[in-house]
Formats: structure tokens, sequence, C-alpha cells
């Protein structure tokens, strides 16, 4: 029996999960109260961004749909443009240093997101272009801090055993979804009687909370062995030689739009569709925010099922799955006319457990299949495809909406996932799954 597991064995457990013996309860509290954080943080932008562009920026409605995926694509580019590297340095580095920076940024500059207008007009951007210019630097500035926060991922995968790993990365999912429920279900209506402003300044809280909680209650927990070579062409060499990683990037490609998608074009349309329906722009938020609300619900349910699923049935079959079950969704409200629809909160909630179990299985069996010393610099590539993704859907969704219909970004997002899904289950009896022991806490 090796060192690790025996460690597992006598540390107690946290949520179902055996504890090393070289680590405590309260470093596995306080790893899963920072998901807390950044889930809020993540999901914030979607609550914030179409009110704010509408209200304070005063953005045409013509243009609603490519300005407000623009700017949650500021992020996007930023991942792209920078997470390759930032897992590279946390096998360099460790991954705790990165996350107290990324939570850093984040506290900071979402403060300053809130007075985007105010500093355009005072650098002399006194137009429309200028104001969307800043705010999009702004934007891009927390995406880079939303990045610093992704070896998150590998620290859970360095603290949890391999045959405990899916409950672990599905304990991540329900954390985030937490956070989600928080924004969407808490914050958003908040905000109908504290106003627009009071959420930039709860979420420049909850960050500079992060890096109280990263400094004071986590641990680098690193591979015993080190890399001999780090790089692009490292990752590049790995990944092209093993079907279970190839599997896992282009599930990620595809499945971590899911919410972004869902969320920014729901939103989009129920802002644009309030005064049809006798509601203010403040008010249609907020009842998109209720649908999220109700998407975070029903993912907290489904991932612990997810978690114990994927240690009991595999990786494999839990992504497709979920690739299934979010093109479902995606088609089902592309079909729908009314985004005030009570089946809108089925629909939506089809593509919540959909990219639930996809990802959570990508990032499951990316930890299985990659050699340990490179743990960081796979999962940050892997991290690589999510931005790609998200442009393309985002970008692509939002002039479909502008100059087709509210329904194509739905449409083209649905039978994406399900081609997707469709090929990894032809594909699935190739991928094999390698064993990876040898871990050291540093």
């Amino acid at each position: 029996m090796d060192e690790r597991r025996e460690g597992s064995k006598s540390g107690g457990r946290f949520a179902g999960i055996e504890i090393p013996l070289d680590l405590k309860w309260s470093h596995f509290f306080n790893l899963y109260l920072i998901c807390w954080f950044m889930g809020c943080l993540t999901a914030m932008p979607a609550v914030l961004q179409p009110a704010f562009l509408k209200e304070v920026i005063n953005i045409p409605k013509e243009q609603a749909g490519s300005i407000n995926s623009g700017l949650q694509n500021m992020s996007q580019i930023a991942t792209l443009l920078f997470v390759g590297l930032v897992g590279i340095l946390s096998d360099k580095v460790g991954r705790r240093i990165l996350i107290i920076l990324g939570f850093l940024v984040c506290g900071i500059f979402y403060i300053i997101f809130g007075y985007a207008k105010d500093i355009s007009l005072a650098i002399g951007f006194t137009g429309l272009g200028g104001q969307i210019f800043v705010t999009y630097i702004i934007r891009f500035i927390i995406g880079i801090g939303f990045i610093l926060t992704s070896p998150i991922f590998a620290l859970i995968a360095d603290y949890v055993d391999p045959r405990d790993r899916g409950k672990g990365m599905a304990l991540h999912g329900v954390t985030m979804g937490l956070g989600s429920i928080i924004v969407f279900g808490v914050l958003a209506q908040v905000a109908r009687k504290t106003g627009l402003m009071s959420l930039f300044y709860m979420s420049g809280t909850l960050g500079l909370l992060g890096v109280i909680f990263s400094r004071l209650g986590i641990v680098d927990r690193m591979p015993k062995e080190k890399a001999k070579r780090l790089g692009i062409k490292e990752i590049y060499r790995v990944v092209s030689r093993s079907l279970a990683l190839k599997v896992t990037y282009v599930a990620t490609f595809m499945a971590r739009a899911d919410i972004v998608v869902s969320s920014t074009f729901l939103i989009v349309w129920m802002v644009y569709m309030a005064e049809k329906s006798g509601l203010s722009p403040v008010k249609a938020t907020a009842k998109g925010g209720i649908v999220m609300l109700v998407v975070g619900l029903v993912c907290l349910i489904a991932f612990p099922i997810i978690g114990m699923l994927l240690d009991r049935w595999g990786r494999v079959p839990m992504i497709i799955i979920g690739l299934l079950s979010a093109g479902i969704g995606f088609c089902l409200i592309a079909a729908t006319k009314n985004p005030f629809s009570p089946m809108i909160y089925f629909y939506a909630s089809l593509t919540g457990v959909g990219f639930s179990a996809a990802t959570v299985g990508a990032n499951t069996l990316a930890a299985d299949a990659s050699p340990k010393p490179l743990l960081g610099s796979i999962l940050g590539g892997l991290n690589t495809m999510q931005p790609i993704g998200i442009l393309l859907f985002l970008q692509l969704g939002g002039f479909l909406f502008d100059r087709v219909g509210y329904w194509s970004p739905f449409a083209l997002k649905g039978i994406a996932s399900a081609a997707c899904g469709i090929w990894i289950f032809a594909i699935r009896k190739g991928i094999i799954i390698p064993r990876q022991d040898g871990m050291s806490h540093e």
C-alpha cells in the first residue's frame, strides 16, 4: 500500500472524501469555501452586465446581443491568452500563490468596474465607443483574475485520491452552484432595492475574502516528481498521444460554454422583452436571475449524484450523458416563444445538469489521465478549451441573436452539444485511463 493511500485512510473524511494524513479537515473546508467565492464571482457578470450596459452605458437596443456577448468574451480572450501559462506556472511555483493573486485582482477590479463610465469620462472618452472600450478593458482584467484562480482544479486533484476524485470534483461543482444560487437568487434580488452599484461592492468584498482564506486556509500539495520539461509543446505531445485527454479537451470546448450561453442570452432576451411584459429592465434581470437560481438548485441536487456515478459508472458515460442532456435542453429553449414561459425553468435545468455532468466528468478524466508532474499544465491546457468554445458560441450566438432571432444561439449550441455526445459515444471503447500515484505535501 502506497504512502498516499495510507495517509488517506488515517486522516478522516470530508464530505465523504478521505483526507490524506498530511492534510487537515480545515484545508478541505477552506479549499471548497474559496471555490464558493469563485462561484459567486464568475456568476456575477451575467447579472451585472445587461442592466449596467443598458442603464449606465446606454447601449443601443439593436446591438444588445453582440455587445453583451462581446463583454463576456473579454474574460474568454484573457483565458485563451494566459490560462496555459498559469497552468505551467502552477507546476513551477505552486497553486496557492496564483489563487491569492487572482482573488486580489477580482476584489479590486470588480469595484472599479462599477465606475467604468466615470473613469472613461475622466480620461476624456465622452462618446459611447470610448465608454464601451473602457468597460471592456476592465472586464478583461477581471478575466485575468478568474484565470489566476484556475489552479483550484489542480489543487483539488492534488488533495484527493483518484478513487474519490469524482466526488472531489463534484463537490467543487456543488460549491460553484451554491455561488450561482446566491448571485441569481439573492444578490440579483437585493439589487432591486439597493441599486446596481451595490453588486459591484459585494463582488469586491468576496474577492478580498478570497485573498484572506486562500492565504491562511490552504496549502500546496505538489507531486513528488518534478517535470523535466514544461511548456505548450510538452502539453501538446502528451495530449496528442492520449485519446482520453483528447476527449476531455473536446468535451470542455463544448460544455464549458453552456451556462454562459444560457445565462447571457436568456437574460438579454428577457431584458429586451421586458417592455412587452410590463417590466423594467432590472425586474426582468431579476426574473432571469430566478431562472438561473432554479438551475443552480437543480445542479446542486445533481452534483452529489454525478460525483457518485463518476466513481461507479466511469467518467466517459457521464460526459456523454451530460452533452446529450445539454443538447436537448438548448434545442427546447430554441423552440420556445416566450422567455417568461414556465417551461424555461425545465429546459434551462436540462442544460445545467448537462453542463455539470460533462464538465465534472472531463475535469476528473483529465486529472486521472495526466502525468502527475504535468497535472497543472494539462489542466491549464484543458481550461484553454473553455474560452475557445465560449468565444465561438457567444460571439456567433450574439450575431445570430441580432440578425436571425432570439432562438438561434440556443439552436446552435444544442445541435453542437448533441453531436459531440454522439461522437464520444462512438469512440468510447478506445479510451484507456492510466493509473497514477505519488504525492507529497509541500
